[in-house]
């Protein structure tokens, strides 16, 4: 297990976002990223809240952001060093961005490709 500062975690998840590929970074709209250190008692590593792009309809508008939460004290429980945790949390983000697409789970794991 490694603790990282606030900052030094939020960073990781940064460069996991700046990494995407361009057709996926430019599409994010109206979603917030954020560091949590404890998920839901359901939950394990990582939460997508919101409506999927591809639900999205013309009447979509004023709402809040869709939020991904990536949670800091699992991942950081999962791995020995730094260079264990950034794969870990690229793995996170891209799995909770692939719901914002609206992927499910089971689409993601078939798929293995782009968002995986």
């Amino acid at each position: 297990m490694i603790e990282l500062e606030q900052k030094e975690f939020e960073e990781l998840v940064l460069v996991a976002l700046l990494t995407l590929p361009d057709q996926f970074r430019t599409a994010l709209k109206n979603i917030d990223v954020v560091v949590e250190d404890f998920p839901p008692m359901d939950v394990l590593k990582g939460l997508y809240q919101g409506v999927p792009l591809r639900n999205r309809g013309p009447h979509y508008s004023g709402t809040l952001p869709d939020k991904i939460s990536v949670f800091k004290v699992p991942l950081e429980s999962s791995v020995d060093t730094v260079d264990e945790l950034m794969p870990l949390v690229q793995h996170v983000v891209l799995h909770e961005l692939g719901h914002y697409f609206g992927l499910s789970d089971e689409e993601m794991r078939e798929s293995r490709g782009d968002l995986h």
